[in-house]
């Protein structure tokens, strides 16, 4: 009975302990918020060019266009949308993402295996990268070139070696995401076009956490006739503190902010996002808790009170050394 007794109370205990003792609320990678997309400008833009990268240079908006045969560097107007000057590459390769490092303005290829690298002033090609597999996005962080390949892989590369130093998968809701594309590096926090879909993520650069996204599908909805012709180019503006955005062979560019929703304050003020909370019982519950717990302690010191029976025979063995 001594065991028994023991026993009981040690069940008791556990049960009223993971009753009483704050409970994990869903990780914060569970509830990735939508933000509001608020358009702020609209500016022409050229329907031929099929964009892969934009970067914001003072008034100027530097485009990379691909297509092979087609793509380019060129300099925009951010007030017009104009074309001021451009440059092309061997037709032999694909362009993709740009950004802009020191004097430089860095270009990727699609399956080239070769970053082009131009002179920020005068667009002119002075060097360029050589790595493997292929180039879609690129953004530079302050440190690394941060560098997407169609897959959920981001990786952090050396600005002047082009060195891998580390990489980062990118999560959202438990899940991989693939197929990110145009990268924007704004403090911590790397914003991606996803190939296809008519949104933006801003991942956590250190975890690869997808934070929160945006849909463009208002904007995308008059834009792109084909399944090619679909959002793709983001630019940081740090003078207006918003983002220029577009897509393949659209008309239009777009200044756009991404604001937070009242979930999304919500979501903030009671801790779900970007950290583990804690979540208590009512109080009715806690006095349903106090009962049990009173008539535990009384069963269990009764049994203590009640004689043992002697052991059997068997039991008696069983102790022997």
């Amino acid at each position: 009975m001594r065991g028994r007794g023991r026993s009981i109370l040690l069940a008791a205990f556990l049960l009223v302990m993971s009753l009483v003792m704050p409970v994990d609320a869903i990780d914060s990678n569970e509830l990735v918020v939508e933000r509001e997309l608020v358009l702020i400008a609209t500016i022409p833009h050229d329907p031929t060019a099929f964009t892969q990268g934009l970067e914001v240079q003072g008034d100027l908006i530097l485009e990379s266009t691909g297509l092979y045969g087609h793509s380019g560097l060129r300099e925009l107007d951010s007030s017009t949308g104009e074309v001021l000057r451009e440059v092309t590459v061997d037709g032999a390769y694909f362009g993709e993402g740009i950004t802009i490092f020191e004097s430089s303005v860095i270009m990727l290829t699609w399956k080239g295996g070769r970053a082009f690298v131009f002179d920020l002033g005068t667009l002119s090609p002075i060097s360029n990268h050589s790595y493997e597999g292929e180039g879609w996005g690129i953004c530079f962080d302050g440190q690394y070139l941060v560098m997407s390949n169609g897959s959920s892989e981001l990786a952090f590369r050396d600005p002047h070696t082009f060195e891998v130093i580390r990489s980062v998968t990118v999560i959202s809701n438990d899940d991989e995401v693939s197929r990110l594309n145009e990268l924007e590096c704004v403090g911590s926090t790397v914003y991606a076009n996803v190939w296809g879909q008519d949104r933006i993520i801003a991942i956590n650069a250190t975890s690869g956490v997808v934070e929160f996204y945006v849909s463009a599908s208002s904007l995308a909805a008059n834009q792109g006739e084909t399944k090619n012709e679909v959002l793709n180019g983001i630019a940081y503006d740090q003078t207006a503190d918003a983002f220029w955005i577009t897509g393949k062979n659209w008309t239009e560019m777009y200044l756009v902010s991404f604001e937070s929703s009242s979930s999304d304050d919500q979501n903030a003020s009671t801790g779900i996002e970007g950290q583990r909370t804690s979540t208590a019982l009512p109080l009715g519950e806690y006095f349903i808790l106090g009962i049990f717990i009173l008539l535990t302690i009384l069963f269990v010191r009764r049994l203590k009170h009640q004689q043992p029976s002697p052991p059997s025979v068997e039991e008696q063995s069983l102790e022997m050394p």
